[in-house]
């Protein structure tokens, strides 16, 4: 089984300059595109909601694994290099290494998400306004299982 590096080593670069996009909010590209080295800034709806220098971190893999779009735009704040993954979706089927590294990345975002949203909750616990609404959402979200998911059979396998 090959390793996450020497998948990595065999996959085409893409190299941005200072303000150069790597994906734009709503487009339909079936990439995935992972930092090699540098800075992007990920935008929202045109809003700055971070940077981005991490090595190895994942940009496109929403939209592939949810069959969406793309929910925000990168931008490379740096010159910046990217590893590309052409089919994402194939890769991360049959990929193991891959498919486990997009799953902890995944996992991270959710449990930062998760402690975020707790300490929301702990800060307006004590409000009995509109407030309780917002608490009966998250609780919503937190607990919101997928409905179309698409299953493999073991044939596929």
């Amino acid at each position: 089984m090959e390793t996450l590096n020497e998948f990595l080593s065999e996959l085409p670069v893409r190299k941005l300059q200072p303000g150069e996009v790597l994906m734009h909010q709503g487009g339909t590209d079936k990439q995935v595109f992972l930092l090699k080295n540098g800075a992007v800034e990920v935008l929202k709806d045109g809003v700055s909601i971070t940077e981005v220098s991490e090595e190895l971190a994942v940009f496109g893999e929403m939209a592939i694994l949810l069959n969406k779009n793309h929910t925000a735009t990168v931008r490379a704040a740096t010159e910046s290099e990217f590893y590309v993954v052409e089919d994402a979706k194939k890769v991360l089927t049959w990929h193991p290494e891959a498919a486990m590294y997009v799953a902890e990345i995944l996992a991270r975002r959710l449990d930062s998400l998760n402690r975020y949203l707790v300490d929301v909750k702990s800060q307006f616990r004590q409000f009995d306004d509109h407030v309780n609404m917002v608490d009966e959402v998250l609780d919503t979200l937190m607990t919101k299982h997928p409905r179309n998911v698409e299953r493999r059979s073991f044939e596929e396998q």
